[in-house]
């Protein structure tokens, strides 16, 4: 028997000494687990290790399962290994346009699946539509530095940010270590509903932006039931990506305005959402359950870009992420916009009339009678002089 027949074999038995309440690929085998896959050239990532657990799921081990893992594993490195050659940006982007687990992605960068790095790619690049650029640039860092147990013990405690290895970690210029803990303590809290805080509330004023037209991809419930559009819109000749917070009952008033299928939509979700034994988070996949996307184009959002802050200044996020502030029908959108231009119009006029004082003054000036320059100026009706008046005072 050869070498690799006998790590399996000895693989196969270790495995069905382990405690059955412990989830395959601890510590007992997951040495082994890498070695075996190293052989055929794969990464220890979540396809290649099934195909292990796959193995040890056999009631007893014979010549001819040894032979068809063997097969297989091999078949498996062929397909990867002869596998078009990517960057690991060009992975990142794959890997996000494909829903792929980080479970897999992690491994084949060459980088630990632990908590952070699956925060990074999980949370910051599927969900936030961080830039690949900005995962890898951390992933980088951490791996560097050797920084995975001091942000795992990190995440753990209350006050996190008065201890040593917090001070730490930001000196090794660590991005995203309190977005991280913070969302590990969500994690751990009582799953209420949680009701989103307010800019205002916060105490930073939003740039805000309109969105009419939106490419709707996915859309994803987490834990506490908070749901998140994720898709493109067009600027310009490209279109980017976009994920977008909103409560409950908003999104429920933008699926009811987009006609048939957000009807459907809707439905559908509540059926979901009833049934206790989903996935949590819950993930909606437009195109596969409805056969196309879900063009957003009868109704306006009106978002803003969620802010952090830094000393005394209030920060916007990178990541294109919004959270909704509005939601306006056509109509509704369109009577704003008029009574925009209005009030432009009025105040380009009452710039006309103020400014219409100052060349009043200047007549005056030049030995002008007072009603001769009024007339001159414009401003021979005495509300009108008047106005003027006080418009050239406030500018003053």
């Amino acid at each position: 028997m050869d070498q690799l027949k006998l790590k399996l074999q000895e693989y196969y038995h270790r495995y069905q000494q382990l405690d059955p309440q412990v989830k395959p690929g601890k510590e007992e085998v997951g040495d082994m687990e890498n070695d075996i896959l190293s052989q055929f050239g794969l990464p220890a990532s979540k396809r290649f290790v099934q195909i292990l657990h796959d193995f040890v799921k056999n009631a007893q081990v014979t010549d001819h399962l040894l032979n068809y893992v063997s097969k297989k594993l091999r078949s498996a490195a062929r397909t990867y290994l002869l596998a078009p050659v990517m960057s690991d940006i060009e992975v990142l982007n794959h890997a996000r346009d494909q829903k792929r687990s980080p479970y897999d992605v992690l491994p084949e960068l060459g980088y630990t699946v632990h908590e952070y790095a699956i925060f990074l790619v999980a949370e910051l690049l599927y969900r936030r539509n961080m830039g690949p650029v900005d995962v890898l640039d951390e992933l980088k860092k951490v791996q560097h530095f050797d920084s995975w147990n001091e942000l795992l013990v990190l995440s753990k405690m209350p006050e996190y940010n008065t201890h040593e290895m917090y001070t730490k970690l930001k000196k090794q210029q660590l991005r995203f270590v309190d977005d991280f803990v913070q969302f590990s303590h969500r994690q751990t809290a009582p799953k209420a509903p949680a009701k989103r805080a307010t800019p205002a509330e916060e105490g930073y004023l939003p740039n805000y932006r309109t969105i009419s037209k939106m490419q709707v991809e996915d859309i994803v419930f987490d834990e506490q039931g908070n749901p998140r559009l994720f898709g493109k819109i067009r600027t310009g000749n490209r279109y980017n990506r976009i994920s977008i917070g909103l409560e409950y009952s908003e999104l429920n008033q933008v699926l009811m305005s987009s006609g048939e299928m957000g009807v459907e939509i809707s439905r559908f979700i509540k059926k979901k959402l009833a049934n206790n034994a989903a996935e949590q988070p819950t993930v909606i996949d437009i195109r596969t359950e409805f056969g196309k996307l879900l063009r957003l184009d009868a109704c306006y959002l009106e978002v803003y870009k969620p802010q952090h802050r830094e000393g005394h200044d209030w920060i916007e996020d990178k990541d294109n992420f919004y959270f909704v502030d509005k939601i306006l029908t056509k109509k509704e959108f369109d009577k704003r916009a008029k009574e925009l231009e209005t009030k432009e119009k009025i105040q380009e006029c009452l710039e006309i009339i103020g400014g219409s004082y100052v060349h009043y003054q200047r007549l005056r000036r030049l030995g002008v009678t007072d009603e001769e320059a009024k007339l001159r100026a414009g401003l021979q009706d005495e509300l009108l002089f008047k106005l003027s008046t006080f418009l050239h005072k406030l500018k003053d």
